[in-house]
């Protein structure tokens, strides 16, 4: 089902709800059963996925060679718990699990692929590693073909905090804060955490050229518009949302941070009042720095406009 097809139905996750203005780890427990997200569009999204990583392998995966033991805990522990919480959707048996809603099969104990790759063809998530290395949190692996800007596949071999550079003031404020947060996952209490933003782009993958530059372009292609119709912000503007979980692995000691991104159009959420007020309360409250890294303070002005009108309409 493409994103488009969700018009009617609210987002399952909707974190503008709890987020703050300033950046916050926010991070929250979360049931090992709901560790690995499957989507009704899950066909669609993996046939897209599979041709982007085949494409450009570079761009999307990197790995250190002292990754592949935690590569291989990850995966078979992945692939234990889709056969255990998602049994109406795959099923095992010996080396070969099978997608029972595409009817493709994956030999677990192929050769010539690494496992983090062979996963990458399974799930939607991207998933990256982070291991310690001679005393440092070293991101070892990266699968990450929904990101906006690449950077995470390029910090394959560095610290977390290079990663974070681009963010306008993330590193000074939670860079610390988030070496230890990853230091101190346990194996038996996965968390999770969530970034949000508005988008005129659908699609949940990102153009692979400068997707910054694309999202803004995209932002300037509508802005006339929505200037002199903010009622049609709904309809033009979708919510991107990015579920991340961090889940330590008790074999290897590595850390699995997961991302899964989501596509819910704008208009999807104007009859939630608690959800339009929310919103409408951080584009108000975000620093102008933290707008433009979104590309959100192109559309700000009308985007608020729209946020008012549907929250009286809701209350």
């Amino acid at each position: 089902m493409p994103a488009s097809a969700r018009e009617s139905e609210p987002p399952y996750y909707r974190p503008y709800r709890w987020a703050a203005a300033e950046f916050q780890l926010g991070l929250r427990p979360f049931s090992p059963d709901r560790w690995i997200s499957m989507e009704a569009d899950y066909a669609h999204n993996m046939r897209e996925k599979r041709e982007l990583l085949a494409a450009y392998p570079d761009r999307y995966y990197r790995t250190l060679p002292s990754s592949l033991p935690a590569q291989r805990e990850l995966l078979e522990r992945v692939v234990a718990h889709l056969v255990a919480d998602h049994a109406g959707r795959f099923a095992r048996a010996g080396s070969t699990l099978c997608s029972l809603d595409t009817g493709a099969r994956f030999d677990l104990d192929a050769r010539g692929i690494e496992p983090l790759l062979l996963l990458s063809h399974i799930i939607e998530e991207d998933v990256m590693l982070i291991e310690q290395v001679e005393g440092h949190a070293i991101i070892s692996a990266a699968s990450n073909v929904y990101s906006s800007s690449g950077r995470l596949v390029a910090s394959v071999g560095r610290a977390i905090d290079w990663a974070h550079v681009p963010v306008p003031g993330l590193s000074a404020l939670l860079g610390k804060r988030i070496d230890r947060v990853v230091g101190s996952v346990h194996a038996d209490t996965p968390g999770e955490r969530f970034n949000w933003q508005l988008t005129p782009m659908a699609s949940i993958f990102f153009p692979r050229d400068n997707p910054h530059a694309a999202n803004a372009a995209a932002m300037h292609a509508i802005i006339d518009e929505l200037r002199a119709h903010p009622e049609r912000a709904g309809d033009l503007l979708w919510i991107r949302v990015e579920r991340q979980t961090l889940s330590r692995l008790p074999g290897s000691g590595a850390v699995a941070f997961s991302l899964h991104t989501y596509s819910d159009p704008l208009a999807s959420i104007q009859r939630d009042a608690a959800s339009l007020r929310a919103m409408l309360a951080l584009l108000r409250a975000y620093s102008p720095e933290r707008l433009h890294y979104s590309e959100m303070d192109i559309i700000r002005e009308p985007v608020m406009l729209w946020l008012e009108a549907a929250a009286q309409r809701a209350h």
